[in-house]
């Protein structure tokens, strides 16, 4: 199965898919570990979506985000994790998987918008659609639905949230009315 066919009747799927074959792998990371430094990184990561906000504010992305949570859980079983041969990829990896608790929903990576990515999936999704570790899931969970200062919004079909441009769209009508515009046409 395509990975955009899966994306795409995960929208409208009523129940969460099956798990990946052979079973969620264990972590090998002991907690204690794992915790710890969830703590020593849970400052720096506030103050990072701090200055994201700020960055916002000052320059407005193209889309704005509207809508709320259904809680279906869909972004926690198709979380996207860019993939890289290099030692850097190969940290992050370790990172979402032992720290993070995401696991790999299908063994190979699948190309997603042009670019090799793992589809991964939470271990910490409740039953009811709820994260088990809310107050310190990843970044990549925290500024979800993916909304872009350059390029089209990330959000998966039936998770409760949607884009609208902020401002009226442009036409040729508004670009005939005013002469400096007609100079760089």
């Amino acid at each position: 199965m395509e990975l955009e066919d899966l994306l795409e009747g995960a929208g409208e799927a009523t129940e969460p898919p099956p798990p990946p074959p052979g079973g969620i792998p264990k972590q090998w990371l002991p907690g204690w570990i794992r915790w710890s430094t969830k703590w020593i990184a849970l400052p720096f990561v506030l103050i990072d979506l701090f200055m994201q906000k700020m960055a916002r504010k000052l320059v407005r992305p193209p889309f704005k985000q509207e809508g709320a949570c259904k809680r279906r859980g869909n972004c926690c079983h198709y979380v996207m994790i860019r993939y890289s041969k290099n030692l850097i990829g190969r940290l992050f990896f370790l990172w979402y998987t032992q720290f993070h608790g995401f696991y790999p929903r299908m063994k190979k990576p699948q190309i997603y918008l042009g670019k090799k990515m793992y589809v991964m999936g939470c271990r910490y999704l409740q039953k009811d659609g709820s994260c088990g570790q809310y107050r310190f899931r990843p970044l990549v969970c925290r500024q979800w639905p993916v909304i872009e200062h350059f390029g089209y919004p990330h959000i998966l079909k039936g998770c409760g949230y949607r884009s609208n441009p902020p401002y009226p769209a442009e036409s040729d009508d508004e670009l005939e009315g005013n002469p400096l515009l007609k100079i760089i046409k």
